[in-house]
């Protein structure tokens, strides 16, 4: 939840940003463009916060050498450049450790990339699904006050405190048999089940296949870099009266 949170907080206050600028004849960068579509993390850092991954670039990662001192090097100043982008969002611990984090996915994914010959052998959809789970499981540290929360979390989420179902989930056809693995109904205060399960399928339809709002503009080039946006097809906006009702109810 928190994922789509800081996806959709970040997205829209760089479309503000833009809009806002474009209206007094100021063209900025586009600086999302559907990041939870990447199909690694590599890709994820060319669509997440691009100006500022383009401001790491040329001031901190070129400058300590980038990619021209050799392999260790490289992943080196990565690390160094990562870890610093944690401290960028603020003065804490767990900010570095989410840089790290991303740091080290960074590392990870170039050797691979060597490896592999610069092809992605597991397909697109496989890299996107395993890049969105890694982005989020890196989301903890981010959001957490604590070393001590952040693993809790995690060791949460990877099953390690065991696994629960809301009780009245143990009545659904075949799903009582997961006992079984050590599954276990209990009450789970603040769990509203389906509706809230239907909700994040929902933002995870929305951010996989809907096209952005530069896609959606990308006619009327609104932003720098506007260029690399696909276009919407039939969704894209219209100066119709229709779009103009819709985008007036918005508004108010």
């Amino acid at each position: 939840a928190f994922s789509f949170q800081i996806y959709f907080d970040f997205s829209a206050y760089s479309d503000m940003a833009i809009g806002l600028s474009r209206m007094f004849g100021i063209l900025l960068p586009v600086n999302f463009a559907s990041p939870y579509k990447a199909t690694s993390i590599i890709d994820f850092w060319r669509r997440w916060h691009i100006t500022l991954s383009r401001f790491l670039r040329d001031y901190l990662y070129i400058p300590l050498g980038g990619n021209r001192l050799g392999e260790a090097r490289r992943h080196i100043n990565i690390m160094i450049v990562m870890g610093l982008a944690g401290l960028w969002h603020g003065a804490a611990w767990t900010f570095v450790l989410w840089g790290v984090l991303h740091g080290t996915m960074l590392v990870v994914n170039h050797a691979w990339q060597k490896v592999a010959g610069g092809h992605n052998p597991i397909g697109p959809w496989t890299g996107r699904v395993l890049t969105f789970a890694l982005v989020a499981a890196a989301w903890v540290p981010f959001r957490a006050e604590t070393f001590d929360q952040s693993l809790i979390i995690l060791m949460g989420m990877a099953g390690l405190n065991g696994f629960v179902l809301p009780a009245h989930y143990a009545g659904l056809p075949g799903l009582d048999m997961l006992r079984a693995f050590g599954v276990s109904f209990t009450s789970v205060p603040g769990y509203g089940g389906g509706v809230q399960l239907a909700w994040l399928a929902g933002c995870l339809a929305w951010v996989w296949l809907l096209p952005n709002s530069q896609e959606l503009v990308a006619r009327f080039r609104p932003a720098l870099g506007i260029e690399q946006a696909r276009p919407a097809g039939i969704l894209a906006w219209q100066p119709t009266p229709l779009a103009g009702a819709a985008t007036g109810l918005l508004a108010l």
